[in-house]
């Protein structure tokens, strides 16, 4: 996955879209996850990682990153050509 190169992610979780203007704020879940994501891991390692990271369940981790990664295409914010990893 390729977060497109107008993206600019500061590292309190502000995020900056200089082709639409668009910024967000993301929480510290949301940056760790997003750093994730930038570096190309997928999401069984992402999955990994969270789940021996924080005491939440497979199922939670599995609902939030696919709902995150949509809204993260939505908003322009990775490039459009990215397949979702449905591994």
């Amino acid at each position: 996955m390729k977060i497109t190169e107008e993206i600019k992610i500061s590292d309190n979780g502000f995020v900056f879209n200089s082709k639409t203007g668009d910024s967000f704020n993301l929480n510290p879940f949301g940056l760790e996850l997003i750093k994730k994501i930038a570096e190309d891991k997928d999401f069984e390692s992402i999955r990994d990682e969270m789940l021996e990271k924080y005491d939440v369940d497979d199922l939670t981790i599995e609902k939030d990153y696919y709902e995150f990664f949509a809204l993260l295409k939505h908003h322009q914010i990775i490039a459009q050509g990215d397949p979702l990893d449905f591994k």
